[in-house]
């Protein structure tokens, strides 16, 4: 059963693997454990996924103190790493994953043993995994992650033997991830006024795996008695994170040159970002609207259908625009964007920085200019 990421978990004491579940520290102990062995609850397997690389690990180091219950590491824990260069030495990893999971802890009542990017396998190179699952040894506590797509016989292997997922996603949009920030600070027992986290969320963007050692900055500088504002909290916020290519596209449409350009910074900034990468995002979100100019398109669902899309949002954009630019201004889009690639393959003598701007501007200013009510004639 998929269960939500609990609020800044580092502070969630041993909720899966027996403690008391209660929110404090991890630091300090769980009164069910007593920082000694953890009491046995059968089969225990968790799977830790998300898409941000350091929530992820924060997590995965809250799980393993959790299941370690305040056993020797060295005794107790065996730790894995999937990410290998060739198929053959992940094989080699499953088959030591599965040796360790198989084997009966002998200074200890369980064993700990973690599988890292377990999504990096294979389906059939996961397979001795997916077997053990299916009948896997009670005194060991298997941890597993994955940030990206993990084999179904794997998902399914995992849920028949009773284990427990918990996803570090935040979310793709500022609603959410203001959401979360709220979360993460009120388990934090941190109090901010509204601008304050308005800061934070315009200041991160979506790296938001800043987010949790700026609490524990905020919680040593400032204590929770306290209620921050704006001026506290900005000089811990460090450089602007990324943000989501869309809202590029969102600036663009909307003729905001402004703002455009700002997120073009932030994206080639933060967001490390290769100029190409842009220039193929944003000929991508062109020729969508090129490939319904002129079909026969009555409704948001007959885009989806042309454009493959599987959410209705998505077509209903790309249609808005093309009826905003016309088939002239889609032409024109595209020809910037041809331009571009040019100038940005050797063909004029420009930074890669100048060449994005220039076409951001003008792709924002085409957008206001086809977004202008016409004058009518009398």
């Amino acid at each position: 059963m998929a269960v939500p990421w609990p609020k800044f978990s580092r502070h969630r004491c041993c909720s899966v693997f027996g403690g008391c579940g209660g929110v404090r520290p991890w630091r300090r102990g769980c009164p069910a454990s007593g920082f000694t062995r953890v009491r046995h609850l059968g089969v225990s397997v968790l799977l830790i996924t998300g898409d941000d690389e350091s929530l992820l690990v924060e997590e995965l180091g809250t799980r393993i103190h959790e299941a370690l219950g305040g056993a020797d590491r060295s005794l107790v824990l065996d730790d894995f790493d999937l990410d290998r260069p060739t198929v053959d030495e992940r094989e080699q990893v499953v088959r030591a994953i599965v040796d360790a999971a198989s084997t009966v802890a002998l200074f200890s009542d369980y064993r700990v043993v973690v599988a890292r990017n377990i999504g990096k396998a294979t389906v059939e190179t996961v397979q001795p995994l997916v077997h053990y699952l299916e009948n896997p040894l009670d005194s060991t506590r298997l941890i597993l992650t994955s940030s990206g797509k993990l084999a179904k016989s794997v998902s399914d292997a995992i849920k028949k033997a009773g284990g427990t997922t918990v996803s570090t996603s935040v979310g793709t949009d500022a609603k959410q991830r203001e959401m979360w920030f709220r979360e993460q600070l009120e388990t934090a027992g941190l109090r901010l006024d509204p601008a304050a986290i308005a800061a934070i969320g315009e200041r991160l963007g979506a790296d938001v795996g800043r987010f949790p050692g700026i609490i524990d900055t905020l919680v040593s500088t400032f204590g929770t008695s306290k209620k921050l504002s704006r001026d506290d909290v900005v000089p811990f916020l460090g450089e602007a994170g990324s943000v989501s290519m869309f809202k590029l596209s969102d600036a663009i449409d909307t003729g905001n040159v402004a703002v455009a350009l700002e997120v073009l910074h932030r994206l080639v900034g933060a967001g490390e970002m290769h100029a190409m990468q842009l220039l193929k995002f944003l000929h991508t979100h062109y020729s969508k609207m090129l490939r319904l100019d002129g079909a026969d398109v009555s409704s948001h669902f007959d885009a989806m259908e042309i454009l493959g899309a599987k959410s209705e949002y998505p077509a209903k954009k790309a249609m808005e625009q093309l009826s905003r630019l016309g088939s002239e201004g889609v032409r024109d889009a595209l020809q910037l964007l041809a331009d571009a690639d040019i100038h940005l393959r050797g063909g004029r003598d420009w930074p890669d920085i100048l060449v994005m701007e220039v076409l951001v501007a003008r792709l924002a200013k085409l957008s206001a200019r086809r977004s202008r009510p016409r004058p009518s004639r009398r």
